[in-house]
């Protein structure tokens, strides 16, 4: 196969896909542009869009607002008194919000899963060959 020119690589592929992943904006902190980071490049360099950008920094916050009230209740515990911490109540939103927000830009495994060939992944049922074995 031939080698590309300079020239051919700088002109933007036809078939509308990016070419650069997202990149965090500046008002994320450095740990969440790490996470940024790391969830962009962890998956397919099609999954997200240019629109998914605030959605996936929602993300990051949340995880970001979950992981400081598990530390807060880690540290202090669950009951503060005779009452429950404040900081259950922010755990469980943040959580919710992660799960949620994890099912609209697809990065939960219920999201990946395709319903009509569920069954029919490798490894969902033993082989033939692996049952005769036991």
């Amino acid at each position: 196969m031939p080698r590309k020119s300079a020239a051919s690589l700088a002109i933007p592929p036809a078939n509308g896909r990016p070419t650069t992943p997202l990149q965090p904006p500046p008002a994320l902190d450095r740990a969440q542009a790490a996470l940024f980071r790391m969830i962009v490049a962890s998956c397919d360099a099609a999954h997200f869009a240019g629109s998914d950008l605030p959605l996936l920094c929602q993300y990051v916050e949340t995880i970001a607002l979950a992981e400081l009230a598990a530390a807060h209740l880690r540290d202090h515990g669950p009951v503060i008194g005779d009452r429950p911490s404040p900081w259950l109540t922010v755990h469980e939103k943040a959580v919710r919000g992660v799960v949620a927000l994890s099912m609209r830009l697809r990065l939960s495994p219920q999201s990946r899963l395709d319903p009509k060939t569920a069954g029919r992944k490798p490894g969902a049922q033993p082989s033939a060959y692996a049952i005769m074995e036991n």
